[in-house]
């Protein structure tokens, strides 16, 4: 399983779980965070991840209701 299959992963049970956060892809510049919330959005997130990995994304930061972390921390 590479990164991009590990974030999928993890971001798709926070789904399930109920969880809101946002994503954006760290590249140079500031990006737009991409809001997501609930089970429903799951395909939009398999997207999203499908295009971080076209891009050689190697960094995602995750901004969630309490705080702002790279997810690259919690691999």
């Amino acid at each position: 399983m590479d990164k991009y299959e590990k974030w999928f992963q993890e971001l798709s049970d926070r789904l399930k779980n109920g969880d809101r956060f946002g994503l954006r892809m760290n590249v140079e510049g500031e990006g737009k965070f991409k809001d997501f919330q609930g089970e429903h959005e799951i395909p939009e997130l398999k997207l999203f991840i499908e295009n971080a990995r076209k891009e050689n994304i190697e960094d995602l930061t995750v901004r969630d209701a309490n705080s702002e972390k790279s997810i690259i921390s919690e691999f």
